[in-house]
């Protein structure tokens, strides 16, 4: 109007006045529409950053009951069960009423002590297991199974390989449960023998470990799964079995013996 009245209409003087005027408005609403997905933006971004904090003290937390696990486990097949054959072989020494093979007792009492104080710093320095380090899974089970097995009165058989080619934690894991199955069979199943065996093909681990004593049901154990004493060593054996990712069959009967098989996925236990 203002431009019409001071000169004359023209359809330039109508047209571009209302053609800014739109550009304006459309600039206006763009900003407007811009600072509403910003303030979004900032919105989803705070919620994305209270959620990763959340998700962190989740994780930290699962961490830390695993290493709890893991260490009772650990402590349970190693110091516990080391401690436990040092209590049987001192209570043999006393009933050798000071005969010769009290001594051998107390000798073998006295290093499975010092096994068990080796474990121990072991635990504190958080090391590969030194039993595993250069020998591997084969030649520590046979020295296991020529000392501290058969100074308990158990030959062992074990049908290992020395040239096993697993993971490191793999072998650990194996040496560990072997040596709570053991431990389980010379304090509960009278057994005269027992055999350990391991079969590698293709991308398949088979770990077993068979006695020929008095046996048990397996359902009265699975039954009673907050047992603290004679099925701990199990049920570690299970959370072992599982962190590797392979399955555990327990076969058994009053009678009979007990066989352990544990199959494992190299690539799930990597």
């Amino acid at each position: 109007c203002a431009l019409g009245i001071h000169g004359e209409w023209t359809v330039g003087g109508i047209v571009g006045p209302i053609v800014g005027a739109a550009v304006a408005l459309l600039i206006g609403l763009g900003y407007q529409a811009l600072a509403r997905e910003a303030q979004q933006r900032e919105v989803l971004m705070q919620e994305l950053l209270a959620t990763r904090g959340q998700l962190a003290a989740t994780e930290r937390e699962a961490g830390v009951l695993a290493e709890r696990a893991r260490l009772a486990r650990e402590i349970h097949d190693t110091v516990a069960q080391g401690l436990s054959s040092i209590q049987m072989l001192l209570h043999a020494a006393e009933r050798a009423d000071g005969e010769r093979p009290g001594i051998e007792h107390i000798r073998l009492a006295r290093e499975t002590a010092a096994a068990g104080l080796a474990d121990t710093r072991r635990f504190i320095r958080e090391l590969t297991p030194p039993d595993l380090d250069d020998r591997g899974l084969g030649s520590a089970l046979r020295r296991l199974a020529s000392t501290q097995w058969a100074a308990r009165g158990l030959p062992v058989d074990v049908r290992v390989s020395d040239a096993v080619e697993l993971p490191m934690h793999v072998q650990t894991a194996l040496l560990r449960i072997a040596q709570g199955a053991i431990a389980n069979v010379i304090q509960h199943a009278d057994a005269y023998s027992a055999m350990i065996t391991l079969t590698i093909g293709d991308d398949r681990v088979e770990f077993t470990i068979a006695d020929d004593g008095r046996g048990f049901d397996p359902s009265l154990v699975a039954a009673v799964p907050g047992a603290k004493s004679d099925s701990f060593g199990l049920q570690a054996t299970r959370e072992r079995v599982d962190q590797l990712g392979g399955t555990l069959t327990v076969s058994s009967a009053p009678g009979t013996g007990t066989s352990l098989t544990i199959e494992l996925t190299l690539r799930e236990a990597a």
